[in-house]
């Protein structure tokens, strides 16, 4: 398979990143988020409502329909990591590019009425960078820095993609 598929904490710019380098490149553009929404016929905060590990399996099942797609974009959500069996269901599908935002640069910029793990604190995003940092490093193929120019992000890795293929 020979998708983009990009992995990162909540508010890294996965989804905005994302449909930027699908639309320089032509591709169709998932946001597994979504996809996990419309196959669950619920919202994720509701889904979260019922447990954090309800919502886990509901999305894996939308990462298992989205690897079977081909030459496309897909944004994960943050905690994919945290499964396995996502992981090598990705890792099968396409490159993962790890977006590696600044921690405190998410904490000020996002909006938490959305993201039901972080509407606690800052403290609770700082804890889940310390636990997901190294899945993220480790089962990223290509690792990208991300500041606050998502347009500058999103062209580098179009350049990158462009040499790869």
């Amino acid at each position: 398979m020979d998708n983009l598929i990009f992995i990162g904490l909540p508010g890294c710019g996965k989804s905005t990143i994302g449909a930027m380098v699908a639309k320089a490149l032509a591709l169709p553009f998932y946001d597994a988020d979504i996809v996990t929404e419309r196959l669950a016929g619920e919202t994720i905060p509701h889904m979260f409502e019922k447990g954090e590990a309800y919502f886990r399996i509901r999305e894996t099942e939308a990462i298992r329909q989205l690897c079977q797609k081909n030459r496309c974009v897909i944004s994960c959500g943050g905690g994919v990591v945290t499964r396995k069996e996502n992981m090598a269901l990705l890792k099968k599908a396409g490159t993962i590019f790890f977006l590696d935002r600044d921690v405190e640069a998410i904490i000020a910029s996002v909006d938490t009425s959305t993201r039901p793990l972080l509407e606690e604190d800052a403290e609770k995003v700082r804890d889940i960078d310390q636990k997901r940092r190294p899945l993220y490093e480790g089962y990223a193929d290509v690792k990208i820095p991300v500041g606050s120019a998502f347009k500058k992000t999103a062209a580098f890795i179009v350049e990158i993609w462009n040499k790869r293929t």
